[in-house]
């Protein structure tokens, strides 16, 4: 029986409501410390780009930060900094993202500063200019980076052409040289609606006066006309080995990428999955990829596994750095783990541990205002329920040997993957 006294976010303590304009509000009152947390999203994102638009909704989301009708960057800079709080927004694939954080007393004026850049916008041609340059920047650091040149190249052989978990978020330079002002206005107006989006307030504010100041802010927001994207996409097929080699000049590193489709959050498989995935390269070290690779092989600088998951199928990849004399041999080395993991049923020992530091580090990330804030804003977005925190710790536990050795066999395919080394090329090494 869970107990409702527990401090842990959920049913008994989390408060909802709704504003008149639709957004939902989700408040957790925390006196402990003397600051709030705002988090949220509204409908809109990459989703809604064409692959000419690449990054579009990124510039959007930055612009909002970047001067209002009222106020130009500058000012805002000003009185965010002069209360020290904090402002920003972001673009993922289906959402546009928001965060303030402030102390107690000044939650007023930081959420006056976002409702003011949420609603009233005013994407100034200069800020638009300088955020170009800067991303034009960031995208010529990428070409030469074999981290992030293996990442893209991993991500456009995973997903078909027109994907939209393909592209990069921060789009292509082409794209992004052909921004203008008025592609940032449509996007804004077409694509961005308050409409089922979520607001989660985590701090020393009651749920009443939360709820009263959001109304206030935000309750006149309304885009009738936007109409985002609601799809979710396919999930990627493989048919087969994918290896590809990038060549990215003067480097003596190379980055390694091997990866297969992954799922949605909604799938059942995501808390086996989870646990495998520590196991193979998140638990201690670098899990058994960075004992076996990194500490008795000596082959790796790093070795890791990771997956992500959205609405649609996210990807699950390892990853490597290495010398690149080194790339065939740790490639084989990191197959020869997935060999061993689709084969040999975790032990009772291995996977206790594994459990232990999942379920014992949930505490730690529940210890900020903002981290508290961030993982309601999660349980919205992907319908986890209130009682998701509460029942976290079990979820772990209840993963078996069993389920370990099916979600391996099940997405870690030994003849059907992505392979991607980026690195000097063969003159250069």
């Amino acid at each position: 029986m869970v107990d409702l006294t527990s401090s842990i976010p959920g049913p008994h303590n989390i408060v909802m409501g709704r504003l008149s304009n639709g957004l939902r509000v989700w408040v957790y009152e925390n006196f402990e410390t003397q600051t709030v947390s705002l988090q949220g999203y509204v409908p809109g994102g990459s989703i809604n780009e064409t692959p000419e638009q690449a990054g579009l909704a990124n510039i959007t989301a930055i612009l909002l930060r970047r001067g209002t009708l009222k106020h130009d960057y500058d000012a805002l800079n000003e009185m965010t900094e002069a209360v020290g709080a904090s402002l920003g927004f972001d673009a993922g694939r289906h959402t546009f993202s928001f965060d303030a954080y402030s102390l107690a007393e000044d939650f007023g004026l930081i959420l006056d500063l976002l409702a003011e850049s949420l609603i009233l916008p005013a994407f100034p041609e200069d800020e638009l200019e300088k955020t170009r340059s800067r991303i034009l920047t960031r995208l010529d650091e990428r070409r030469h980076s074999t981290r992030a040149m293996a990442s893209l190249t991993f991500r456009k052989h995973l997903y078909p052409p027109g994907h939209p978990y393909r592209s990069a978020l921060l789009g292509e330079p082409e794209t992004v040289r052909s921004v203008k002002r008025g592609d940032l206005l449509r996007f804004y107006e077409e694509k961005i609606n308050p409409d089922d989006g979520v607001v989660v307030v985590v701090g020393a504010i009651s749920a009443a006066e939360a709820l009263t100041r959001l109304e206030q802010a935000l309750g006149d927001w309304r885009h009738p006309q936007a109409r985002p994207d609601p799809a979710i996409p396919p999930r990627p097929l493989l048919s087969g080995k994918i290896q590809v080699d990038v060549a990215v000049r003067g480097k003596s590193q190379s980055d390694i990428i091997i990866g297969w489709p992954g799922i949605a959050r909604s799938d059942p498989d995501y808390y086996p999955m989870l646990v495998c995935n520590s196991i193979l390269g998140r638990f201690g070290l670098g899990g058994r990829l960075g004992q076996r690779i990194r500490e008795e092989m000596g082959l790796a600088y790093y070795a890791y596994s990771t997956f992500s998951v959205n609405r649609g199928a996210g990807a699950w990849q390892l990853g490597a750095g290495v010398n690149p004399k080194n790339v065939d041999r740790a490639s084989e080395a990191m197959l020869a783990e997935i060999l061993r993991i689709r084969t040999d049923p975790v032990s009772d020992e291995e996977l206790s541990d594994v459990q232990r530091q999942l379920s014992g580090s949930l505490p730690l990330r529940l210890e900020t205002n903002a981290g508290i804030g961030g993982y309601l804003l999660n349980m919205a977005w992907y319908d986890l329920g209130l009682d998701y925190l509460v029942r976290y710790a079990d979820r772990i536990r209840a993963v078996g040997a069993d389920d370990v050795l099916r979600v391996a066999r099940a997405y870690l395919s030994a003849d059907e993957y992505v392979l991607v080394a980026a690195g000097p090329s063969a003159e250069e090494s």
